[in-house]
């Protein structure tokens, strides 16, 4: 029996709530959790050096609101998630962070106020119920909690600036109407759109392997690969706001990939949750073994694969860095009205 202060855990509710969090994979880390099922051996020695702290994204962080704003939630297994974090993360004693999904609401309002009412928020959430409601909760034994009064009043003593979207954000915007462009153009072959969108990223930006399987996930039209909204709509605010909606979930392991890609750097180790399907297959894939590779490996045929692969040997042998100079937003900005003026072109070209 594991026991805090505020929660007493049965070694059948131990159980449960590894075994479902392993089954649902809702929890992610490259090489303690590659694939959503933890590595237990790497987990409690890496926890024995260093604490862990937990990202959620958007999505989590709004049911989590909600619940405890309203005390429960139309969909039963959205609090049972909710539940089910919750738990998992006291149960190991691991601090729960929501300010990648702040930031991503209060960049889109551009309100840095909005931001820190939201963080206060969470953080009443956060500490409203007792441990032992939220197993019940992740058990289903529970459905209802008691609501929270939110305060309505703004964090303190906050240094992040939550509307500040940030270069990994405006790198995955400028990227993802790039995407849609060659997503639309129906003469080109997936192969092709492939090469074209490698050029375009080793050209105006620096590589990102999460937004290389995205975009090979979409033109070679793989499992749970989705297009941005409105990708083919006639209205290019539409098309432009789909993509900047979906810049969010990319931006979220591109940041997060900064943090755990220099461990020695930071104190804490970081995990990331998220029950978003796409999330998830573009974690994994890059994850795997083999990475992107292992997707064009077997998205094409071994002679487009080839082609592709000597492609991208000879870019990367000549290729020379794009130099964002000292304000890399300014950089970033022109390159996606540069990719939203090709877009309008584009539309209204039919």
């Amino acid at each position: 029996m594991l026991l805090n202060s505020f929660l007493i855990v049965e070694d059948e509710d131990v159980n449960f709530i590894w075994s479902t969090i392993q089954e649902q994979q809702l929890i992610f880390h490259p090489t303690i959790a590659p694939d959503g099922e933890f590595d237990f051996k790497k987990f409690y020695a890496s926890k024995a050096k260093k604490p862990f702290i937990l990202f959620i994204d958007r999505n989590i962080l709004s049911s989590l609101l909600k619940l405890c704003e309203f005390g429960s939630l139309k969909d039963k297994r959205e609090s049972q998630i909710v539940g089910l974090i919750m738990t998992w993360a006291e149960m190991n004693d691991i601090s729960v962070s929501a300010g990648l999904a702040v930031k991503e609401r209060a960049s889109q309002l551009n309100s840095q106020e909005d931001g820190l009412i939201e963080l206060q928020k969470f953080l009443e959430a956060y500490n409203a119920h007792p441990g032992q409601l939220w197993l019940l909760m992740a058990e289903g034994r529970i459905t209802e909690i008691e609501p929270v009064a939110y305060s309505g009043m703004p964090a303190r003593n906050i240094t992040v600036a939550y509307a500040d979207g940030g270069d990994h954000y405006d790198m995955a915007v400028a990227s993802l109407l790039h995407v849609v462009q060659l997503y639309r153009n129906k003469n080109l072959t997936a192969a092709e759109k492939t090469k074209e969108f490698f050029q375009w990223m080793y050209d105006n930006l620096l590589v990102s392997e999460y937004l290389l399987v995205y975009a090979i996930m979409l033109f070679t039209g793989q499992e749970g690969a989705k297009a941005p909204k409105h990708a083919n709509s006639g209205d290019i605010e539409k098309v432009i706001a789909g993509c900047e909606n979906q810049a969010w979930d990319i931006a979220y392991l591109t940041n997060w990939s900064t943090l755990y890609s220099n461990t020695d750097k930071y104190a804490e180790e970081f995990l990331f949750a998220t029950n978003d399907i796409l999330l998830k297959r573009i974690f994994i894939i890059k994850n795997s073994p083999y990475g992107y590779n292992g997707l064009l490996f077997d998205a094409f045929s071994k002679k487009e694969y080839n082609q592709i692969m000597d492609f991208i040997e000879d870019r990367m042998q000549k290729r020379v860095k794009p130099d964002f100079g000292e304000d890399t937003h300014s950089y970033f900005v022109n390159l996606i009205n540069e990719e939203k003026r090709q877009l309008a072109l584009l539309i209204e070209g039919g």
